[in-house]
């Protein structure tokens, strides 16, 4: 293995909202209609803009500048509820 872990991207949690569609998408009653989905990420807080978030799983050393990002979401601002950022216990 090559080096050590660098930590430049923080650990973080994010509570979002995400749509929703039920798998038998017709013919439905007013009792039936889905709602938006809340939903809880944590991982590496890897970019930041205006407009969205993109948090990852993990992250490993490898790659051209020596890091690549697995299991990565965008998720748009407007849809955040909230980003806390975590602290590891050693």
């Amino acid at each position: 293995m090559e080096g050590d872990i660098r930590d430049p991207f923080p650990w973080v949690r994010v509570e979002w909202v995400d749509s929703c569609e039920i798998r038998d998408n017709s013919d439905l009653e007013l009792h039936q209609l889905p709602e938006p989905q809340k939903l809880v990420q944590c991982g590496f807080l890897v970019k930041e803009t205006t407009e969205y978030v993109v948090v990852s799983g993990a992250i490993k050393l490898q790659g051209k500048d020596g890091t690549l990002f697995d299991y990565s979401i965008a998720i748009p601002r407007v849809a955040v509820a909230s980003i806390t950022q975590l602290k590891p216990e050693v």
